[in-house]
């Protein structure tokens, strides 16, 4: 009896942050967002992140839980506009879904993927963030920072 093993295609990757410039970019980005305050209103960082292909391991990568921690720990505003943005950019793309947008969607949720977990933590250890309680089930922010608390009621 012959076995006959049929070769498989091979289903050609999405191209990712493979690129060095790319994957400098991102981390920079990120570095940008840990020591510094980013404006809500500073569209051209806010849209050059989303549009930085990525991919889910290498946003996990690069963004730690370290890094994670201090962002929610040192700079709340820019965590909540990080959730904020990803969440908008979201909506936006399903009411234009067109495919050039997809990978910029992809790159929302795998962000929102690696910081959700620790923007919920404090609360799954019993101590509530009232930042967290606004940003995500708020109608309003927790301190009146305009960007804040847009979440559902």
């Amino acid at each position: 009896t012959i076995i006959v093993i049929k070769e498989q295609k091979k289903v050609p990757r999405r191209k990712t942050m493979g690129a060095s410039a790319s994957k400098i970019k991102f981390r920079e980005s990120l570095t940008s967002l840990i020591s510094r305050d980013v404006s809500p209103d500073d569209a051209e960082f806010w849209d050059e992140l989303w549009k930085i292909p990525s991919s889910a391991e290498e946003v996990f990568e690069l963004l730690t839980p370290a890094n994670a921690r201090r962002l929610r720990d040192e700079r709340f505003d820019n965590l909540a506009t990080l959730f904020t943005q990803a969440t908008a950019q979201l909506c936006q793309i399903v009411e234009t879904p067109y495919t050039i947008y997809f990978d910029q969607a992809l790159n929302c949720v795998r962000v929102l993927t690696r910081i959700l977990p620790f923007l919920l933590e404090k609360g799954d250890l019993g101590d509530n963030d009232p930042n967290v309680e606004a940003l995500c089930w708020g109608s309003g922010a927790a301190d009146g920072t305009k960007g804040r608390g847009k979440g559902r009621k």
